[in-house]
């Protein structure tokens, strides 16, 4: 598996000319080249776009395309307004019109981390998820206990389906009234004042001058500090990193908890990819599933693992 999402999304010129228009304003000058992100699943447009006399990382998204990736987008213009500076990137500008939407931000120089994995890029990201999780979240952001459930609630449904109960480890089978009752202190285990960024993977970092910038705040949440955590490691372990509790020692040195400490997340998480691998394709988002299938296998292991331990 890649160590982030891969995918390629729309190109510069098939945006409404409005939305090129609002976007060359921003950054000013004449339009020299863009370079396509070809990560994330959003059917929007995402690059950096060179001018004349600037570049900038751009996210648009026409009004008649992918309604979630629309609203995804503005989301994602709410969040970062409220971010303080060291977190995310700086907006350059915001376009919201009758023919779509865009976010202008800097172009940060930099690379993904996970192509491989190393123990020093993983104590660099450890470094900027402790200085997240002792940020305290603006007024204004929503609970991640709002939004994440019933997402990750999803051992009771999983116990109802035939299918996605015979393909969990037999030890999580036999554990099923155990993770129904963890299950029970999932919204207790997110409840917290810091900022969860809610989707952190290789694609949504850059390592620049030895700090590990967090890109796709969409999903910006008020809730408890190290939450991101669980919801991290699978993504490193299935592309060839570490096992998750292994990885996990990294970032306790950094000041997270214990793995038992979140086990409501791990849990919760686990729950969420394999409820979730087996849903219809969503044509927008070519291989969304298969991702999260790569994902849920690692998460179960480790499940298995701490509930065993």
């Amino acid at each position: 598996m890649i160590s982030g999402a891969d995918r390629l999304r729309p190109e510069w010129t098939s945006l409404p000319p409005g939305i090129r228009s609002g976007v060359m304003g921003a950054i000013g000058g004449r339009f020299v080249s863009d370079s396509p992100a070809h990560g994330g699943f959003s059917a929007s447009y995402a690059g950096v776009v060179v001018t004349t006399v600037g570049r900038a990382f751009v996210k648009a998204c026409g009004a008649a395309w992918h309604a979630d990736s629309l609203r995804f987008l503005r989301e994602e213009i709410r969040a970062v307004s409220m971010l303080p500076p060291h977190l995310g990137p700086s907006v350059r500008a915001t376009i919201d019109t009758d023919d779509g939407v865009a976010l202008v931000l800097e172009a940060i120089d930099g690379r993904h981390p996970g192509a491989p994995w190393s123990t020093d890029d993983l104590v660099i990201i450890a470094a900027s998820m402790a200085r997240l999780s002792a940020t305290s979240a603006p007024e204004g952001m929503e609970r991640a206990e709002d939004r994440m459930i019933p997402g990750f609630t999803r051992w009771a449904q999983i116990a109802e389906d035939p299918l996605l109960l015979a393909g969990l480890p037999m030890s999580l089978r036999a554990r099923m009234p155990e993770l129904k009752e963890v299950e029970k202190e999932f919204r207790d285990a997110l409840h917290g004042d810091a900022i969860v960024h809610d989707d952190l993977r290789a694609d949504n970092i850059l390592i620049s001058d030895g700090e590990a910038r967090l890109l796709d705040w969409p999903h910006a949440r008020r809730g408890a500090a190290w939450v991101d955590l669980p919801c991290f490691l699978p993504s490193v372990e299935a592309s060839g990193g570490p096992r998750c509790e292994d990885a996990w020692r990294i970032f306790e040195a950094h000041g997270a908890p214990t793995q038992h400490a979140l086990l409501p997340v791990i849990s919760g998480f686990a729950s969420f990819l394999w409820f979730n691998q087996a849903q219809p394709e969503i044509p927008q988002l070519p291989g969304l599933r298969a991702f999260q299938r790569q994902q849920a296998v690692p998460a179960l292991r480790w499940l298995a693992s701490v509930t065993e331990g």
